[in-house]
């Protein structure tokens, strides 16, 4: 499956690619990804920030999965990590000449407060409920629904939507005894 799906809003295709990942490996896996992304900050500021990041997104992951119908343990928790995150990179709102509201952060090159004032603004402009968790329990992909109800349930139709179907159509069978 592809990192960037259709549809996703060009402002949130680091979020994507961030809840996309999985980060199993850690700090060399944060390092190669911000690498990637955002060449310009420096080594020692991905390294110090790999701790938070790695809260972050476990945070997100477990409000994607809330998204999508999928119990994932405690929304609680997870959005009492992201008020001390806020807390902890400074992101506050500040108003520009035409009096739009925005959020910063004292942090800026801090490629954690990026990631996490990207969150708050998906929250804010009400595009966060289309970041998901797959629901096949053997997949657990991230992915954004660009659905126009956002009600799709499966990263891909072709993989995980075929494959639950299939087994809801052989549990009836079976239940029907054919």
């Amino acid at each position: 499956m592809p990192e960037h799906r259709e549809g996703t809003p060009e402002r949130f295709r680091a979020l994507e690619s961030f809840l996309w990942h999985d980060f199993a490996d850690g700090a060399p896996g944060w390092l190669v990804w911000n690498q990637r992304l955002w060449p310009e900050v420096p080594e020692a500021e991905v390294t110090t920030s790999c701790a938070n990041a790695l809260q972050l997104h476990q945070a997100l992951r477990s409000l994607q999965a809330h998204n999508n119908g999928i119990d994932s343990g405690a929304p609680d928790e997870a959005a009492a990590l992201l008020n001390q995150l806020i807390v902890t990179h400074g992101v506050r709102p500040a108003v520009d000449t035409e009096g739009q509201v925005a959020l910063t952060t004292a942090a800026q090159g801090n490629p954690t407060a990026r990631l996490l004032v990207l969150a708050l603004q998906a929250m804010q402009l009400g595009v966060w409920r289309r970041f998901k968790v797959c629901r096949d329990a053997t997949c657990g992909a991230s992915y954004f629904d660009a659905s126009k109800a956002a009600v799709k349930a499966w990263c891909s139709m072709d993989t995980c939507g075929s494959r639950n179907k299939m087994r809801r159509y052989r549990t009836r069978r079976l239940q029907e005894g054919t």
